[in-house]
């Protein structure tokens, strides 16, 4: 009986070191449940904060490609108005050369002479030779 005693003692404490090692366990479990629905939390900021990212990152791409398009226009019609520019300066020119010729072909000498009328008013007459050159 005696040993029966001693053996359901032992069995006792056994069992209740059982008891303490399974509370401690089930804390444990609570701990990393609790932990674990924290890092869910988390995980959910972090994909919206993502999403949101990503959904700023393509309204950048979408402003980006629109003023590569602007520029690209513009930058088309600069090179249009330079070549245009380019065009009048030549024609301007040109015009200038053919301006020199006939200046240089149909010379006019102009000459004044100032002569005081009786009453006391002064006149500028001018008289306009054309030369002609061959």
């Amino acid at each position: 009986v005696h040993e029966l005693e001693i053996s359901f003692d032992e069995e006792s404490r056994r069992h209740q070191e059982t008891i303490k090692i399974l509370r401690k366990k089930e804390r444990n479990v609570k701990e990393l449940v609790l932990q674990c629905e924290e890092d869910h939390k988390n995980i959910s900021i972090l994909q919206e904060t993502l999403d949101k990212t990503y959904e700023k990152i393509n309204m950048y791409k979408r402003q980006l490609n629109e003023q590569e398009s602007v520029s690209s226009t513009n930058l088309t019609r600069v090179r249009r108005f330079q070549r245009e520019l380019e065009a009048a300066e030549e024609r301007a020119e040109a015009a200038e050369c053919n301006l020199n010729m006939i200046r240089a072909k149909h010379r006019t000498l102009v000459t004044c002479q100032t002569t005081t009328m009786p009453g006391g008013e002064t006149v500028v007459v001018k008289e306009t030779i054309q030369q002609q050159q061959q």
